[in-house]
């Protein structure tokens, strides 16, 4: 686990995130790799709902919404720079 993982719904929005973990059961883990959302993926939150349900986040090129009380489970720490974007490699 990352010491500087947040849950998801503290995320900043337009920023992206990579998912660390997901706190709940395993039924809930494989509901939620349906979806693309796995430790390692990568995840940003749209935009909020004020009233916190559903908020809507991409995932793998997809917008999805997401229940406060599901995404709560989900721990995710900021990309670091060089994860952003592709890379170009000169040979």
């Amino acid at each position: 686990m990352n010491d500087h993982s947040i849950p998801l719904p503290m995320a900043t929005p337009g920023k992206e995130y990579i998912i660390n973990y997901i706190h709940k059961g395993k039924t809930h883990t494989d509901h939620f790799r349906g979806y693309g959302i796995f430790p390692g993926s990568k995840i940003k939150l749209l935009f909020a709902n004020p009233a916190s349900n559903p908020s809507a986040y991409e995932v793998m090129g997809t917008v999805i919404a997401l229940r406060h009380e599901d995404s709560r489970h989900i721990y995710v720490s900021p990309t670091a720079p060089h994860q952003k974007g592709r890379t170009c490699v000169e040979l």
